[in-house]
């Protein structure tokens, strides 16, 4: 998970995509979920690209819902024609929380911060990393494992040439500063979120970022780019049996309030247009917002299977 550049240099995190499919699962589950916690371009985006993006129409109103990731680089903009018109056209944008509207600072210190009995010696349990890293590992033991997890994999990605001030939420917000601004949840409920997970769960976060191999961080980036919604879905829902706490937390809870939230915005606003951009893995596999949005009236269609203008 990683805190978004609005918070910019506080905090994220990372996932594996190869052989160890359990660690995988729970490591980009939290990396495609979350988004405050992750913390313009020029060139194009390539010709294959085609992230997650549906169209829900109700009662006489559209949404248009972008699954992000919440790190980038400068080759993924702009998105394709139709996700960047698409944008253009709502009368307001939607994301999963806006860190302007908090003290990210007060949650850090509240949440961030390992007690004395809990702090994690990175030397002892990582040598080898440490061996490479080791002013990171000193300066990290004072925090708390998701926390310690967070910057770990941002470092990491960031050695890949990515960032979270590339993030795509980030990226849309930064665009139109006069587009009005409605978030979904809260930067305190997301802090309160991933610092409620068991120690078993968040060690294996911190397991996983610091064994994930560059090629699984990679093909990550990849299943997003290519619309690939099964290998991002696989990634979530193979170990479901092993990561209950993540799944039905993390993301299927989350989809539903989500869900009813834009409704709920829909219901007590007059925009026709909607914009509303979530972690992909709020968009594909199971329970996902917009098939939510279909079973409570919406009509909704992929738009890389149909057009959506």
């Amino acid at each position: 998970m990683l805190l978004t550049s609005q918070t910019k240099g506080k905090v994220p995190m990372m996932q594996r995509f190869g052989e160890n499919k359990r660690l995988s699962g729970i490591l980009m589950l939290v990396f495609l979920c979350l988004s405050s916690l992750v913390i313009a371009a020029t060139a194009f985006a390539a010709e294959s690209d085609k992230p997650p993006f549906f169209k829900a129409a109700y009662q006489g109103k559209t949404v248009y819902v972008l699954g992000s990731i919440h790190i980038g680089k400068a080759d993924f903009y702009p998105l394709p024609l139709q996700i960047e018109q698409a944008f253009v056209d709502s009368e307001a944008l939607v994301i999963e929380a806006d860190v302007t509207k908090a003290n990210v600072q007060q949650l850090l210190q509240q949440y961030g911060f390992a007690t004395a009995n809990k702090q994690s010696d990175l030397n002892q349990r990582y040598p080898m990393f440490c061996a490479k890293n080791q002013t990171m590992c000193d300066g990290l033991k004072p925090l708390a494992t998701w926390l310690q997890a967070n910057q770990i994999g941002v470092a990491r990605f960031a050695s890949l040439g990515f960032s979270p001030e590339a993030g795509v939420d980030v990226t849309f917000v930064a665009r139109d500063l006069s587009k009005p601004l409605l978030e979904l949840e809260s930067v305190q409920f997301q802090f309160d979120l991933i610092s409620s997970f068991s120690d078993k769960t968040q060690q294996q976060l911190l397991d996983e970022a610091i064994n994930a191999t560059d090629e699984d961080m990679l093909a990550l980036i990849n299943a997003w780019r290519s619309g690939d919604h099964k290998a991002i879905a696989d990634i979530m829902e193979d170990q479901a049996e092993d990561s209950d706490e993540l799944l039905d937390k993390l993301l299927w809870q989350r989809n539903h309030t989500m869900s009813k939230r834009i409704f709920d915005i829909l219901a007590e606003s007059d925009y026709q247009t909607l914009f509303v951009v979530v972690g992909a893995g709020h968009v594909v596999g199971q329970q996902t917002v917009p098939q939510l949005l279909q079973q409570a009236g919406a009509t909704v269609i992929d738009c890389w299977d149909k057009q959506c203008d």
